[in-house]
């Protein structure tokens, strides 16, 4: 088994797009997987580290948002 995130680069630019809403409404889903996939599959598993992957971009996408909006009009 090989270490999904550490040979897979990250891509928080994918979620970016989206609102902070539907970023709430898909980290909801994804972390509902993601413990569904810690029932089924063993810990560090392939399926499990890539969906924490995504969980991890999601969260950086996040905070940028939350970050560029905080931001003065003025320094944009």
């Amino acid at each position: 088994m090989n270490d999904i995130q550490a040979t897979t680069p990250g891509d928080p630019a994918m979620f970016e797009p989206l609102t902070i809403d539907e970023n709430g409404i898909l980290w909801a889903h994804l972390t509902s997987g993601w413990y569904k996939q810690a029932a089924v599959y063993p810990a560090r598993s392939e399926p499990w580290q890539e969906t924490g992957g995504l969980l991890d971009d999601l969260l950086q996408a996040r905070r940028g948002s939350m970050q560029a909006e905080r931001e003065p009009e003025a320094e944009r």
